[in-house]
């Protein structure tokens, strides 16, 4: 043998490689654009690789001015939804370092907090209002 047949790199050994895979079922086609299409993968018995162990969701939601936190490991549900207050929902999510969400908690908190502020002057008013009433009604008798 010579070494220019023994070398893989031998213009004979690249011209032989595609006329064998030519001649193979699986060989790389084309498609309608020319574009080389990738063979149909053989089936075998099984499938896939192995299950692992199930995932777990934890869910933090925000709906009707409450926020809820409910877990499920697969598709078992370990935690139904349950309420927690605001300013559990903003220690969770810091934990995250996910700054949008962070931020998307800290607004809807702060949208919450300014309207409990306006309830609160308004009950306020309308409490000064009644005392005074109630004043009025303690002098006629």
């Amino acid at each position: 043998m010579s070494a220019r047949s023994a070398s893989p790199a031998s213009p004979v050994a690249k011209a032989d490689a595609p006329a064998a895979a030519a001649g193979k079922p699986d060989a790389a086609r084309r498609s309608d654009t020319g574009r080389p299409e990738a063979a149909a993968p053989r089936k075998t018995g099984r499938q896939g690789k192995p299950k692992g162990p199930a995932g777990l969701t934890v869910t933090l939601a925000y709906a009707d001015g409450e926020w809820t936190v409910a877990a499920q490991h697969g598709s078992k549900v370990v935690a139904k939804p349950y309420v927690i207050r605001p300013a559990e929902a903003l220690r969770m999510v810091g934990l995250l370092d996910v700054p949008a969400v962070q931020e998307a908690v800290e607004q809807i908190v702060a949208a919450e907090r300014a309207e409990a502020e306006q309830q609160a002057q308004k009950l306020r008013a309308e409490l000064a209002e009644v005392e005074a009433r109630l004043a009025e009604l303690r002098d006629v008798g």
